[in-house]
């Protein structure tokens, strides 16, 4: 074929006369300052020679010009160096060839758009003046800093500006980077003009020196092929290279094999791969992958899919034939015309004559899918692998990395926790490390039920190695404040023999859940963990403690205290350490709690046990000095005790680090918490309101909270004439915001009932999850799929994995929730759904972003009495105190009452704080005497 082409080798043009004016155009975008053009009209050119004479100068001009640019460019003063040379040429005068060629090559390395334009401009006038001057080496260094600066034009214009003047350059020097700048600029077509014009002064003059290489060849022969599209062009190419002597590789095959699929030239296909037989290739990777890709521009599947079998075929399934560019072009061809069940078939035949012992990701398939991965169709590759099982299809595991790596990246870990139950249930089985990935990304993500369904997964596939998955997920429900889910997983592996429990997990979950005020959660993981045969420690207690005096449960800790006293008493302490820290909590709270027995049997066992310190002494000074109305009576023995310490309780709270610790006073009442009014039965400490109430309603730090069995939520509003109070559960869903939400448990007990107006959503639900079942008829299918288009409508919706506008049948309008009043739970984990949200009241019913999003709860409203009225109207407020809990009145200056306020009108001030502390000092004395005489 190449012989034949010879023949019709076109007559070679040289560039016409009228090149010349393409150096105008050039000089008009590089904007030359100093160098003027030969001139068309010659009739200027008697005034041109007269300008040119009239500027002469002197012989020591010039030498100082010289000498000038020569210290110019020996201190890299470029400025001054160009400002002497553009001196000497304006009159036609040169500098000597080196110092000339030492001015230029320093302009071009500089590599700044500015001293470019002057080296381009300093060459061009060179060239057509005295090339003389000017070495192969300067324009070589030129040509190398355009293509590093990308400028195809210029390098375009030197060269035909060289050819005009008949300045040769060996074809060597330059060719390689004018190839390089033409492919990066997308410029080939003008190439290929320039390849043609020296291959013409290559063979009309003889020069061999100006003889394209290989690389050049296949640059014109692809600019034929590949975009100008014409097989007449590619035949010429052919031609000259024969000519030339040029003997062409699998890249020049592979050029015409893409033209000629493209073109659908079948019999010259044929010729052309004997043709490949005849010059000795026998790896015909280059040339199947250009036919394919060919075949996909044309549009011809049926031939993508015959070459791409026949490939495989002659490799005998061994060899890594298809490029990744192949790849791409298979899928998008394939996608542009609906072929995805095709594309299936083509995977599943591929497999069927590749090698077993292929490694999976040089397969076929793998390819395909990773093509698709790359071209940010993950959704198709999947859908791709659906198709293949569909049509029974066997898919290796490498064949889902692919996607299961994509939807990690995008953080779409509901689609992979899926892909990960596909893939199970076609009998292949992941490794620990994809599954520590993907549970990783699902807890970053806060998606935990995929990361719960991972690991469920990861054990019933019997992998031994669970430890980096189990503390991931411990750890991103400690970040997140998720005792109650860390509760249930634990509970869930504890039996695991491969999953090492041990007792600061507990810790973790008890810690957590007394941090959120969830104490009676708490006391359920402690005696689970007992239960367990897990042996409680210091931390264990200190959480508990913590937290009992958090919500002023001081008898709480009276029953943890008998529980430790009964251990380390009977010597079985079982890791407990009872030390300063554990010593030092335990008298704070038996001391705020008024349980000053227990109080003397901790400080003796601390001093049996030798771990004495005097911080506890501080504590019983401080409260006995404060609160000595508070105090129960005592019996003589401990009174007396406590009171022969009192010096020694001086001396140690004066200089121990103890006493900068401030044990708060009795707590008075406030009528607001933050901006809400708080009115009875409501409270906002300890002992202000009706005891029944202050149990789930407390002021904390500015915030009004409601606890329940699942968590402690912010109260949003109350409204005192309907007795309804709102609440906000922090990890709720709204329109604006949707994430992984907790459960919300109303404790049977409670003197709270849901309102008729709250409607649950379920959003994010498993499509096996309970609340679709149809004998149950637990959603409402009729305005309640209204809400759920709503609610999947808002742009929060991506919060739980889910599109914009996803189908709704994920979500449920939890009909169920109805009409049940108190103790109810509504447990997500057992639902198998993702987030939940309440919604009270809509306002306007288009716009969810306008629909009011919480829990309104009604309470009893049955506790108001008599007295509390009489107390309220003297300006007090109603609460209790005692063990009995009875009615108190608390008045503005910190008494309490059994009736009201009348006569209690002063406001207790800090003012009067040291007087009262001496007098109650001076008290304690003489009730210290009274005991002495008795």
């Amino acid at each position: 074929m190449w012989r034949k082409a010879v023949c019709s080798i076109p007559p070679y043009r040289p560039f016409s006369s009228s090149a010349a004016t393409d150096i105008p155009t050039l000089y008009s975008f590089l904007q030359p300052s100093i160098f003027a053009l030969k001139p068309n009209d010659q009739s200027k050119q008697p005034q041109d020679s007269t300008n040119s004479q009239t500027k002469t100068l002197t012989e020591e001009q010039k030498t100082t010009l010289q000498t000038t640019l020569e210290k110019s460019l020996l201190t890299h003063n470029t400025d001054e160096a160009w400002k002497s040379f553009k001196s000497l040429t304006i009159c036609c005068t040169f500098p000597n060839k080196p110092l000339t060629n030492s001015l230029i090559t320093h302009l071009s390395s500089l590599q700044d758009t500015q001293n470019l334009k002057r080296a381009f401009a300093s060459v061009i006038f060179v060239i057509e003046k005295d090339p003389k001057l000017l070495s192969f080496e300067t324009v070589t260094t030129l040509l190398s800093s355009m293509n590093f600066a990308n400028t195809a034009a210029p390098a375009f214009a030197l060269i035909k500006c060289m050819f005009k003047n008949r300045y040769f350059v060996p074809f060597g020097l330059w060719g390689n980077m004018l190839v390089d700048v033409s492919r990066k600029s997308g410029s080939l077509v003008a190439f290929l003009r320039v390849f043609e014009e020296c291959c013409r002064i290559a063979i009309d003059e003889k020069l061999n020196y100006m003889k394209p290489d290989l690389a050049a060849c296949n640059a014109a022969l692809e600019c034929c092929c590949c975009e100008l599209e014409s097989v007449s062009d590619a035949e010429k190419v052919v031609a000259t290279m024969s000519v030339l002597g040029v003997r062409p590789d699998e890249s020049s095959f592979g050029f015409l094999s893409y033209l000629f699929a493209l073109k659908g030239l079948e019999k010259k296909i044929d010729e052309l791969e004997k043709l490949m037989v005849e010059f000795g290739f026998s790896n015909k990777r280059v040339f199947f992958n250009s036919l394919i890709g060919g075949y996909v521009k044309s549009g011809k599947i049926d031939s993508v899919s015959t070459t791409v079998l026949r490939s495989l075929r002659e490799g005998n399934g061994k060899e890594w034939i298809f490029s990744d560019e192949t790849h791409c072009e298979v899928v998008k061809g394939y996608l542009q015309n609906g072929a995805m069940k095709s594309l299936a078939s083509l995977i599943i035949e591929a497999q069927k004559l590749e090698s077993p012992m292929l490694e999976v990701d040089k397969s076929f398939g793998y390819g395909i899918i990773s093509a698709c991965i790359n071209l940010g169709l993950a959704d198709k590759a999947h859908s791709i692998l659906d198709e293949m099982n569909a049509q029974s299809g066997s898919v290796g595991l490498g064949v889902y990395v692919p996607i299961l790596k994509a939807y990690s990246k995008e953080h779409r870990t509901a689609e992979a926790t899926q892909l990960v139950m596909d893939i199970g249930n076609s009998g292949l089985q992941l490794d620990a490390g994809m599954y520590d990935m993907l549970i990783e990304v699902s807890m970053t993500s806060q998606d935990f039920q995929s990361a719960f369904t991972l690991f469920r997964d990861m054990r019933d596939a019997r992998i031994l190695d669970l430890k980096g998955s189990y503390l991931t997920i411990m750890t991103g429900l400690m970040e997140n404040q998720r005792p109650e889910l860390m509760a249930a997983f634990l509970d869930e592996v504890v039996e695991d023999p491969r999953i090492e429990v041990k007792t600061h997990d507990w810790n973790s979950i008890i810690h957590a859940f007394c941090k959120a005020g969830r104490l009676e959660d708490a006391r359920r993981t402690f005696r689970r963990m007992t239960f367990l045969q897990f042996e409680p420690n210091d931390q264990t207690y200190l959480s508990l403690i913590n937290g009992y005096v958090t919500a002023e449960k001081y008898f709480s800790v009276l029953m943890l205290w008998n529980e430790i006293k009964r251990k380390i008493s009977g010597g079985k302490e079982k890791g407990i350490n009872f030390d300063h820290n554990l010593v030092d909590a335990f008298l704070y709270a038996l001391v705020k709690g008024g349980f000053f027995d227990a109080v003397m049997q901790v400080v003796e066992k601390s001093q049996e046990m030798k771990n004495f310190v005097d911080k506890w002494s501080c504590t019983c000074n401080m409260f006995f000095i404060q609160n000595p109305l508070s105090m129960s009576p005592l019996p003589a023995a401990i009174f007396i005790s406590i009171l022969f310490l009192l010096p020694q309780l001086h001396k140690v709270c004066s200089s121990s680090p103890a006493a900068g610790r401030t044990i708060p006073t009795r707590g008075t009442c406030n009528s607001t918490c933050g901006a809400i009014p708080v009115m009875f039965p409501f409270g906002t400490g300890f002992g202000c309101g009706h005891p029944y109430f202050a149990r789930y309603v407390k002021c904390n730090a500015g915030t009004l909270q409601f606890s329940t069995g699942t968590g402690i939520y912010p109260v949003s509003s109350i409204d005192y004439p309907t007795s309804t109070i709102v609440v906000a559960d922090p990890f709720m869903s709204t329109c604006s915001s949707m994430q992984n939400s907790g459960s919300f448990s109303l404790d049977r007990t409670s003197p709270f009932t849901l309102t008729g107006s709250n409607i649950f959503v379920l959003l994010g639900c498993s499509t096996t999850s309970p609340v679709f079942d149809p004998s149950e008829d637990l959603c409402d299918t009729g305005s309640g799929s209204r809400v759920c288009s709503g609610l999947y409508s808002c742009k929060g919706v991506t919060g739980i994995g889910l599109p914009q506008n996803a189908p709704t049948s994920t979500c449920c309008v939890y009909d169920s929730l109805m009409g049940i009043g108190s103790g109810y739970s509504l447990d997500l984990p057992k639902l198998q759904c993702s987030s939940y949200t309440s919604i009270f009241e809509f306002g306007d019913e288009g716009d969810p972003m306008k629909w009011k999003f919480g829990i309104s709860l009604q309470y009893n409203d049955s506790y108001y009495t008599p007295a509390c009225k009489n107390c309220e109207t003297s300006g007090g407020l109603c609460g209790f105190s005692g063990l009995d809990e009875s009615f108190s009145c608390i008045c503005r200056d910190g008494v309490n009452t059994t009736t009201n306020c009348f006569g209690h009108g002063y406001t207790w001030s800090g003012a009067w704080e040291p007087k009262i502390q001496t007098k109650t000092s001076i008290g304690v004395f003489l009730l210290w005497w009274i005991y002495l005489q008795v």
